[in-house]
C-alpha cells in the first residue's frame, strides 16, 4: 500500500485551520445563532464561550496530535488509547452524519449563494447545485495533496481580506433603515438559550482540529501542528467577535435573528448595496473554501484511517498510485454526502451533526487524561507538546461539551421534536454494524 508524504507546511496547516472555520461560522450561521438569545451582551458571549471551548479543544489536540501525527486525527486518537470499538463508532458517526452531514451544510448554503449571484444558476435546484460542487471539489482533492493545499491557502488570504473589508464598511457606514425582525425562537430559560446558541457557533468554530486529521502529511508535525492548531482559532475567535460586533452595529439583534443572509442584510442597512455583489462573491469564496477544506480532510482521511487499521474496509485506505491520495474514500463521503443533502434541511442537519460531533470531540479528549496518566507515547518522542493547566483544560472542555449538548436536547424536547434521538439512533446501528463486521472477520480469518 502506498505511503503519504510529508508535504504541508506551517502556513498550509495555519490557513487550513483558519481557512476552514472562517466561512461555515460568518457567513452562514450567525443568524442562526442569534435567534434564541434575548441580547446583544449574550449573543457576543456565546461567539466568546464558542472560542474559548474551540481553544480549550486546540490545546489538548495539539497535544495528542504530536504523540500520534499521523493521518486519521481524532479516530487514531481514540484507536491508540481506546481501542478499536469508540474508534469505529467515532469514524462511523463521521461518516454517517457530522463530518458528511458538515460537508452537505456548507455546500447547501454554497448553492444557495450561487443562487443569489447567478438569477440563471435557478434552472438547478439548491441539492443538484450543491451535488454538482460536492464532486467537483471532491474531484480536485483527488489530486496531489499539495494541489489541495494551495489552493486553500489562497482562497484563505482572499477571504481573510474581504472580511476585513466587510467589517470596514458596516462599522464606517450610518444605519438608512431598520429591518424587519427575523424568526426567533428563544427559550423561557436563558441558559437553555444560550447552550441552543452554542450550537451553530461551536458549528461555526469546527475545524480547529482540521490539522490534526492530516497529521501524516504534515512536515515536522511535533512543531507545526500545536502552532496551526492554537494559533489558527486564536485568529478565528478574534475575527468572528469583530464581525459579528459589526453586523449588530448595522442592524441589531432582530434584524439577525433567524436570517440566513446577514452580511447581505447587513450592508443593505447600511446602504453600502453597491458592494452586494462583491460580498456575494466573497461568500461563495469564504463557504467554499470550507466546503473544499472539509472535504480534503476529515471525514475523508477518517474513511481512510478506518480502512488502514482494519475496522472498515480496506479499500478505503488504498491510495491512488500516482496522486498518493484517498480517493476511494473521498468519493464515498461524496456519495453519502449528496444522499444527506436530499434527505435533510439544513437546520436539521445543523443539529443533528453538531450534537453527535461535540460528544465525539468530547470523547476524543479525554483521551490526554489516560494519555497523561500511562504516559503512553513518550518514550517514542520526548519532544511533544504539553497541554497547559493540565488536567484543567481536557476536563473543562468535556463539561463544557455536556453542557451545550444537553441544553440542546433540553430545547428540542420543550418544542416536542426527537432530532437529539437521530443521532443515538446511528449510534445503535453503528454499533450493530461493529460486531457483524468483527464476526465476519473472526469466520474468515
Amino acid at each position: 500500500m502506498t505511503s503519504t508524504k510529508r508535504v504541508l507546511g506551517l502556513f498550509d496547516a495555519t490557513s487550513m485551520v483558519t481557512g476552514n472555520m472562517i466561512g461555515s461560522g460568518i457567513f452562514l450561521l450567525a443568524g442562526y445563532a442569534a435567534a434564541p438569545v434575548p441580547n446583544d451582551i449574550t449573543l457576543i458571549m456565546a461567539w466568546i464561550g464558542g472560542g474559548a471551548m474551540a481553544l480549550l479543544g486546540a490545546f489538548a489536540i495539539a497535544e495528542l496530535s504530536t504523540r500520534f501525527p499521523e493521518t486519521g486525527g481524532d479516530f487514531i486518537y481514540l484507536h491508540k488509547v481506546f481501542g478499536p470499538f469508540p474508534a469505529f463508532l467515532y469514524g462511523w458517526m463521521s461518516l454517517v452524519i457530522f463530518e458528511t452531514g458538515s460537508i452537505a451544510i456548507l455546500a447547501l448554503f454554497s448553492a444557495k449563494y450561487i443562487h443569489q449571484f447567478f438569477p440563471g444558476s435557478m434552472v438547478l435546484s439548491v441539492p443538484m447545485l450543491a451535488t454538482i460542487l460536492v464532486l467537483g471539489f471532491s474531484g480536485i482533492h483527488c489530486l496531489r495533496v499539495e494541489v489541495g493545499s494551495r489552493f486553500q491557502s489562497i482562497l484563505t488570504v482572499l477571504k481573510v481580506l474581504g472580511i476585513f473589508l466587510l467589517v470596514f464598511l458596516l462599522l464606517d457606514g450610518d444605519v438608512k433603515k431598520v429591518l424587519s425582525a427575523g424568526e426567533s425562537v428563544q427559550s423561557d430559560n436563558p441558559f437553555i438559550g444560550f447552550s441552543r446558541a452554542l450550537i451553530p457557533i461551536f458549528f461555526a468554530y469546527t475545524g480547529w482540529n482540521v490539522a490534526g486529521y492530516i497529521g501524516g502529511e504534515i512536515q515536522n508535525p511535533r512543531k507545526t501542528l500545536p502552532i496551526a492548531l492554537i494559533g489558527g482559532t486564536l485568529i478565528t475567535t478574534i475575527i468572528y467577535v469583530i464581525v459579528n460586533l459589526s453586523f449588530l452595529k448595522a442592524v441589531g439583534l432582530t434584524g439577525i435573528q433567524g436570517q440566513e443572509m446577514v452580511p447581505l442584510i447587513a450592508l443593505k442597512a447600511v446602504g453600502a448595496d453597491g458592494w452586494a455583489t462583491f460580498l456575494s462573491i466573497l461568500i461563495f469564496v469564504s463557504v467554499s473554501s470550507s466546503l473544499s477544506i472539509t472535504i480534503q480532510t476529515a471525514g475523508a482521511r477518517v474513511i481512510q484511517a478506518m480502512g488502514k487499521q482494519g475496522v472498515f474496509f480496506q479499500f478505503t485506505a488504498k491510495l491512488n498510485n500516482h496522486y498518493k491520495t484517498p480517493v476511494n474514500a473521498i468519493m464515498l463521503q461524496a456519495i453519502w454526502t449528496i444522499v444527506l443533502m436530499f434527505a435533510l434541511d439544513i437546520g436539521s442537519l445543523v443539529d443533528a451533526s453538531t450534537v453527535v460531533m461535540i460528544m465525539f470531540s468530547a470523547l476524543s479528549i479525554s483521551t490526554l487524561l489516560k494519555v497523561n496518566k500511562t504516559d503512553l507515547g513518550s518514550r517514542v518522542n520526548e519532544n511533544i507538546y504539553r497541554t497547559p493547566l493540565f488536567p484543567f483544560v481536557p476536563v473543562a472542555y468535556v463539561s463544557c461539551a455536556i453542557y451545550v449538548s444537553w441544553g440542546v436536547i433540553q430545547f428540542h424536547l420543550s418544542k416536542g421534536s426527537i432530532l437529539p434521538i437521530w443521532g443515538l439512533a446511528f449510534l445503535v446501528i453503528g454499533s450493530v454494524v461493529y460486531f457483524i463486521w468483527q464476526r465476519w472477520i473472526s469466520i474468515n480469518e
